[in-house]
């Protein structure tokens, strides 16, 4: 028999506590679709003896897609199918999977209905919950009775010592007018003591047997709690309804998206000593997930790509000026079935997580909440830091697309796993470049061309050589062929120095302030070997119409670019040692150092867990870190 292919998308549906009604299933059978067929919702009563008779189906993922909030998942299954309708379930999946993303795949069979039926674990008309509740109060009836008992004996106590008290001073008066026997006295000592020791001993055997009861008592509550939670937590269900002109076996995929998941790139370059033409440069991605489920031997891709932003042709409309007309763009938002299930993910995926956990431990159970809870916390730091990258992409028109090697587990507690995305040995120069306005000290740099044939994402970069650990840098995005240089090590045998020649720079206070600088920058090669280099500094660039630089002095003789950065190209003797003046004056409003201290403590301070974006210093700024020296 040929093999057919069928595809069915499931819009956002409409959900009761037991069933799904869909609002209606495009069919689509493959090469050639005919017109989309809607299938009408069927009566609760069918849906539920549909969901009780369905046969269930062992699926594993078989591949996943990941974005920055959200992934892919793909789960394939096997179904033999016969002439007749048979429902088939995808059963014990997260209750936030979103509905509105459900497609189902189907070979050698043809689909005849899909529906989501999300339901909760328990329910109070469960055998099993009833029977855990008269259990628990069972006990509680028996513990209330015993601490009854410890009452009426501690009651039982006080009476008794209420007549010792009243014998003793019986005894005193009796003794006075003396008018006591020792038989007598004998007596009432005999029967408080008695009464004492057997108030003692049966309270002691009450508390036993309360000391007894208590921990079934604690393990009663601790099962009503998680009783009580599993009325809480939703499962999804996927129901298929399969058939065939003749029985056959056919493979079924399941398409769902789901929230709980993230990843962030991440580089290692490696370097040797032996070979300085060439580096290795290889990526990762850094996956987090909370499923619940390891995807280890699934196939793995990661994506930049925004699931919620349509891709459109780049194009301009008209630009008016006035009031003579208002070009007004609308654009509608509308909450989608996804917002759903960031909301059922918020509030199930822990408890999911530890139910599914499979440990009975109470120890073990709260040891791992515990670091779920931490995974779950920097997921959400990472989710944010590439949400917000991944965007910037987007705005220059970039998204990659990356495939990892299969991996054998992909944790899904929301633990970290680095999964390889790329290796590549790019030919690369070493440079040494010295800038002692930014740092003091020189760097030894990696100048390369990406040959990778992809994209090299912003991250953080480790640094290796010789499998030697030498610190991390951060990486920009590197289009495939861009040239780009990456920083190495610390050239600690070039000592650089900048200062200020206070003999020669003066500041005058006036309507319009005028600061004269002048910078002495010095150079020195400590190694026994001659050093070539790369000296920068720089001169203020005015964009501003209200400050002027001019009176711009450099030696030795070098001419700024358009953007006032100076290049030396230098190579000194071993021991060698020069010297470098780069002087220039400023004027600009005597109000302009204020109004810049206003916009700086107006300027928001960047999140902790966002590092400030490296942006163009303004000349204003720099003319306050000038003053700063005087």
């Amino acid at each position: 028999m040929a093999h057919r292919s069928w595809l069915v998308y499931l819009g956002v549906a409409t959900m009761v506590a037991s069933c799904t009604h869909p609002t209606g299933i495009a069919v689509a059978p493959k090469p050639t679709p005919p017109a989309p067929v809607v299938v009408p919702p069927p009566a609760a009563q069918d849906v539920a003896d549909a969901e009780s008779d369905a046969k269930a189906l062992r699926s594993r993922v078989s591949r996943v897609t990941v974005y920055s909030d959200r992934a892919r998942v793909t789960r394939q299954a096997t179904a033999e199918v016969t002439t007749e309708p048979v429902v088939y379930a995808f059963r014990n999946l997260p209750g936030w999977v979103d509905d509105g993303s459900v497609q189902v795949a189907a070979s050698g069979g043809q689909i005849v209905d899909v529906r989501v039926d999300r339901r909760f674990l328990a329910r109070a008309t469960d055998a099993s919950w009833r029977k855990i509740e008269a259990e628990q109060k069972a006990l509680t009836r028996k513990l209330a009775g015993l601490r009854d008992e410890l009452a009426v004996l501690d009651a039982q106590k006080q009476q008794i010592e209420s007549i010792k008290a009243f014998s003793l001073a019986k005894i005193t008066q009796d003794t006075t007018i003396g008018n006591i026997s020792v038989k007598s006295y004998g007596d009432v000592v005999d029967f408080i003591s008695a009464s004492l020791r057997a108030t003692a001993k049966s309270r002691r055997e009450v508390q036993d047997q309360i000391d007894e009861l208590t921990p079934d008592y604690d393990a009663s509550q601790r099962r009503v709690a998680d009783a009580q939670n599993l009325m809480k937590l939703e499962e999804t269900t996927v129901l298929v309804t399969l058939q065939a002109p003749s029985a056959a076996q056919a493979t079924v995929e399941l398409t769902y998206m789901l929230p709980g998941v993230t990843w962030e790139p991440m580089h290692e370059l490696r370097a040797t000593t032996t070979d300085a033409k060439t580096v290795e440069v290889v990526s990762y991605a850094a996956l987090t997930q909370t499923s619940g489920e390891d995807w280890g031997g699934a196939e793995l891709s990661f994506s930049t790509q925004s699931t919620t932003q349509s891709v459109r042709i780049p194009e301009l409309e008209a630009l008016t000026l006035g009031d003579t007309q208002t070009a007004t763009r609308i654009l509608t938002s509308q909450v989608s079935s996804f917002t759903r299930a960031q909301t059922a993910f918020q509030g199930q995926s822990q408890l999911w997580n530890s139910v599914h956990n499979g440990s009975s431990d109470e120890r073990a159970r709260e040891s791992f909440e515990h670091t779920y809870q931490s995974n779950l916390e920097f997921l959400q730091v990472v989710q944010g830091r590439t949400v917000s990258l991944f965007e910037s992409l987007e705005k220059r028109g970039t998204t990659a697309h990356y495939k990892a090697q299969p991996a054998p587990s992909v944790r899904g507690d929301g633990h970290p796993v680095r999964l390889l995305i790329g290796r590549s040995t790019l030919g690369s120069t070493q440079q040494t470049v010295a800038a002692p306005e930014q740092s003091l000290n020189a760097a030894r740099t990696l100048a390369m061309t990406n040959a990778t044939g992809q994209p090299l994402l912003p991250g953080k970069v480790a640094l290796y050589q010789d499998g030697t650990f030498l610190g991390l840098t951060d990486m920009d995005f590197i289009s495939n062929g861009e040239k780009f240089s990456l920083f190495l090590s610390v050239a600690d045998h070039l000592k650089l120095s900048r200062q200020l020649d206070r003999k020669q720079s003066t500041l005058v206070r006036k309507t319009r302030n005028q600061m004269q600088v002048m910078f002495i920058v010095t150079v020195e090669n400590l190694s026994a070997d001659p050093t070539t280099f790369t000296l920068a500094d720089r001169v203020p660039v005015s964009e501003n119409k209200e400050i002027k630089v001019d009176k711009i002095s450099i030696t030795p003789a070098v001419k700024p670019d358009s953007q006032g950065l100076l290049h030396w190209e230098l190579t000194l003797k071993p021991g060698e040692k020069r010297e470098f003046r780069i002087g220039y004056q400023v004027e600009y409003p005597a109000e302009l150092v204020i109004e810049t201290s206003r916009r700086r403590a107006s300027e928001p301070a960047p999140a902790n867990n966002m590092p400030a974006a490296p942006s163009k210093t303004r000349i204003e700024d720099q003319i306050m870190e000038l003053e700063s020296n005087f």
